[in-house]
């Protein structure tokens, strides 16, 4: 039946006791043996318990106090016991009886200044208004019951107040609110350390959970419940329990037919007036329904003729509904009113369908109007609007003292002030001498590294002029007979044009070493191609059996520093000509340029033997370790392209030589 998924089952706004007294024993204490104020104390022990379980015993011990306080004269005392008779009038649903005894309890509990009992008052007036479906002066006791619960530490009337408020805005479809309400709770009840508080808590969040549709938590929560209400042996939980957990899979007709009549039974026995046995008796007339609409499934195992079916449903709603007017429960009387309806559209009575969900949307105009709904939440702001007037206050008498500390400190401060000052002075004077020693230490490492480069530049240029020249001057005195007249002179000329090439080279080398001294970094500008490959003619004119090649466009100019990439160049070639000295037979060095979009890419390539890609990795990788006599060629190469902004390329096949580019962005 649709229509019951919507509905909330009320929360049991009952308030729950210690735990450690759970049975229904009537039995009277031996009162030869204590005074009459011992006898008092457990009796409102006994109260506190009962109000919650049995609420005949509640009343029965209830009145034995109010004797005790008549015959003693015990005025102090009356505001507290009188709420024995507010709470069995509300679990009886006599709602004009418990707001009448409710009244008298508050003025004495005013008077005496008990502000633990007051909250406990605050709480009933809200559950006997929000038993009437009065939301909005519902919720301005249950929040006058929080404040006084929480400055008294009545921490089980907080929670019952907080879990109260929980299924009102839940009933009111705010569901943030409710769920805000419901964690509080369960704070509140775990700071009680009471058990049977934490079980509604839980048992009021798996009901929320289960109008939400949120079966697998609800489920969670209700068992969470049961172990609570069985470990505590309370049987009123576990009848308001039982009427919940009745509607979360309504598919299961005969489990919830099941749960129902179990409850009903623990309800007619305990409080057959209860305001959930109005509920349960509610349920039980939609099962009844169910049953009906699913008879041919149901029909042998309960016994019911359709026409009992209808007739025991009907049964139900008005038992429930009468209760409810009896009780001035106008929520309860809307609800039986749609049952009733749906009962009449079922067996397709027309009118009386229609007058019945009229008289549901009357009520529900009245119950859940726009503005009963702004009252509750002006008087939720209100209570906001209090709090915060209580924090200013406080915060003010913070502010005072602090002023008052703020006039014993200054002196203190002024001497703490003047020694900062000295300090920041001598911090900042540390800091001066530390950047002048940092930044001479950093000139230091610059210039070692300038000399560094410097030398390693100096050594991979010069070595293979004076190699070429110590190897003819070897030849020359260790066999001086395989050269003939013609091949000795040309050898000469070439080693004494390499020896002039040489020494013009290093006078190069030392001018141009001389203006980076100062600023090891590149100085750009525009250079012919020609120039650079004339510059490895010039420098290489001692290579035996090598053939240089160069082609490139004649106008090609690059924007460059010419001495950096005139190195890179010499390097290289130099590179080459090593790795040629070891091949057989034809001999060639190819230098390319071409020019792109982009870029203009330089290129040397050799038709040696080829190496692999990790001969090269100096080249990409600035953490190879770098060797006296070899590896600085390929440091050099990379540090200097880096430095202008080169790019270098690397292709290496065993067999077929290798090829080495660079690429120069165009400024």
């Amino acid at each position: 039946m649709k229509f019951r998924l919507f509905i909330l089952t009320l929360v049991p706004f009952a308030l729950c006791a210690q735990s450690s007294l759970k049975t229904a024993n009537h039995q009277k204490p031996p009162s030869w043996q204590i005074s009459d104020e011992r006898k008092f104390e457990i009796q409102q022990k006994l109260v506190a318990v009962y109000r919650t379980y049995n609420p005949d015993s509640c009343l029965i011990y209830t009145r034995k106090n109010l004797e005790l306080i008549k015959k003693n004269n015990w005025q102090s005392k009356k505001g507290k016991a009188l709420l024995g008779l507010v709470s069995y009038a509300t679990e009886k649903n006599q709602i004009n009886d418990g707001l009448k005894f409710n009244k008298e309890s508050e003025k004495l509990n005013l008077k005496n200044k008990d502000s633990y009992s007051l909250a406990d008052n605050y709480y009933m007036y809200g559950r006997l208004f929000h038993l009437k479906a009065d939301h909005k002066n519902a919720v301005a006791n249950y929040l006058k019951a929080v404040d006084l619960g929480e400055k008294s530490k009545n921490f089980r009337i907080v929670s019952s107040a907080y879990r109260s408020l929980a299924f009102l805005y839940l009933d009111e479809s705010d569901e943030k609110k409710s769920y805000e309400n419901i964690n509080r709770a369960i704070r509140s009840a775990e700071k009680a350390d009471n058990s049977d508080e934490l079980g509604f808590c839980y048992g009021v969040l798996a009901e929320m959970e289960r109008n939400l549709n949120k079966k697998d938590n609800a489920q969670k929560n209700f068992l969470l419940a049961e172990k609570y209400f069985k470990q505590n042996h309370n049987e009123y939980g576990h009848a308001w329990l039982l009427t919940n957990w009745s509607l979360l899979d309504i598919s299961d007709i005969d489990k919830s037919y099941r749960m129902q009549k179990e409850a009903q039974e623990i309800w007619d026995r305990i409080s057959p007036h209860h305001y959930m046995s109005v509920a349960n008796h509610y349920n039980t007339g939609f099962s009844y329904m169910d049953f009906y609409l699913n008879f041919s499934v149901y029909s042998k195992k309960h016994g019911f003729s359709k026409k009992e079916l209808l007739e025991k449903a009907m049964q139900e709603f008005k038992i429930s509904k009468e209760i409810a007017q009896k009780n001035n429960n106008q929520q309860w009387v809307m609800f039986n009113y749609l049952g009733m309806s749906e009962l009449y559209r079922i067996t397709k009575d027309i009118d009386n369908y229609a007058k019945n969900i009229n008289e549901y949307h009357t009520i529900k105009d009245s119950v859940y109007s726009q503005d009963r709904k702004n009252e509750i939440a002006k008087l939720e702001s209100r209570k906001v609007v209090e709090q915060k007037n209580k924090e200013i206050a406080y915060n003010r008498l913070v502010i005072k003292n602090k002023e008052r500390e703020k006039l014993l400190s200054l002196v203190g401060l002024g001497s703490v002030t003047i020694i900062v000052i000295l300090l920041f002075f001598l911090y900042r004077q540390s800091k001066k001498n530390t950047d002048r020693l940092t930044k001479l230490n950093n000139e230091l490492e610059t210039a070692n590294k300038t000399k560094i480069k410097f030398f390693g530049i100096l050594n991979h240029d010069l070595r293979s002029p004076v190699s070429g020249l110590i190897h003819f001057l070897h030849l020359q005195r260790e066999a001086p007979e395989l050269m003939d007249d013609e091949t000795k002179l040309r050898l000469e000329n070439k080693t004494m044009d390499a020896a002039e090439k040489l020494l013009l080279q290093m006078e190069d080398l030392l001018l141009w070493s001389k203006g980076q001294m100062d600023h090891f970094s590149p100085e750009i500008s525009e250079i012919p191609v020609q120039e650079i490959f004339d510059d490895i003619k010039d420098n290489f004119t001692w290579a035996e059996n090598i053939s240089f090649k160069f082609d490139f466009p004649e106008e090609l100019k690059i924007k460059t520093d010419p001495e950096y990439l005139k190195t890179i160049t010499r390097n290289l070639t130099n590179n080459a000509i090593k790795v040629l000295e070891e091949k057989q037979g034809e001999k060639t060095i190819c230098w390319k340029a071409v020019e792109k979009p982009e870029y203009i890419c330089l290129t040397i390539s050799d038709n040696g033997h080829g190496a692999s890609q990790e001969k090269f990795k100096a080249l990409f990788d600035d953490r190879i370790a770098v060797g006296i006599k070899k590896g600085l060629g390929l440091h050099l190469i990379r540090d200097m392209s880096k430095a202008i902004g080169i790019s270098l390329e690397v292709h290496s096949e065993s067999g077929t030589g290798s090829e080495i580019s660079l690429r120069i962005k165009k400024i």
